[in-house]
């Protein structure tokens, strides 16, 4: 890899400062749609949200931050951000994948410190580490929307009946910036706070691994009929 250190955190820098406002724009929305649809178990209008929202952040990411600023990443970064934007965009017309907060459980607290985590203490721990705006990233940026991604999208798992090739190559997108920037982003760089990007990677997998056998119940089924 030829970038180096001085180039990502000047081209940190000239992003955060020249989009703003249009980053604060997508984390505002980032955080009202994964509240709508935690707050709403089952709700389909929040559902649809939070992946439009997603979509959009990841294409953000695939055009803006990739393609414009970060160029040196465009392959590896640029062009998985642009395909799981894509098949998120698909799923809110196909309406295959159901984001939701479970009811209780590990996985439930795992998913709400995941998501805290992304949206808000990422970006305050980069901060404390030495990399405060503009030369750290904002919670929009790819590596805490590719945490947030794979938190929200672990709690489908459960209820994915159908369209699961279609969900495996989305994660994956996710799953592969997770281990490449976990991996290199702080060892070249020195950003420590993305190892718990790889963490996430990890997280992914072992929830993948769990939920490897198609559920023998449909969402709802387990409702009484009124």
């Amino acid at each position: 890899m030829d970038m180096d250190v001085s180039y990502f955190y000047s081209q940190f820098t000239a992003y955060n400062t020249y989009w703003l406002i249009a980053n604060v724009v997508l984390w505002l929305l980032l955080v009202i749609a994964t509240v709508a649809v935690l707050a709403k178990p089952g709700n389909e209008r929040a559902n649809m949200i939070i992946k439009g929202a997603l979509a959009l952040v990841f294409l953000w990411n695939a055009f803006v931050f990739f393609g414009l600023c970060m160029t040196m990443s465009i392959i590896p970064g640029g062009i998985p951000f642009f395909v799981a934007g894509v098949l998120l965009a698909v799923d809110v017309v196909r309406n295959k994948i159901h984001i939701s907060l479970p009811p209780s459980g590990w996985l439930r607290y795992a998913t709400l410190a995941w998501v805290v985590w992304a949206l808000g203490l990422y970006t305050v721990a980069g901060w404390l580490a030495g990399h405060a705006y503009p030369a750290g990233p904002l919670p929009n940026a790819p590596c805490p929307v590719t945490i947030l991604g794979i938190a929200l999208l672990a709690t489908s798992m459960a209820t994915l009946r159908t369209a699961r090739l279609f969900f495996v190559v989305l994660f994956a997108m996710m799953l592969w910036w997770a281990f490449f920037a976990g991996i290199f982003t702080p060892l070249i760089f020195g950003f420590w706070v993305d190892f718990t990007l790889l963490a996430a990677g990890i997280y992914g997998i072992a929830m993948l691994w769990m939920h490897r056998r198609i559920p023998t119940k449909a969402p709802g089924s387990e409702k009484n009929p009124s």
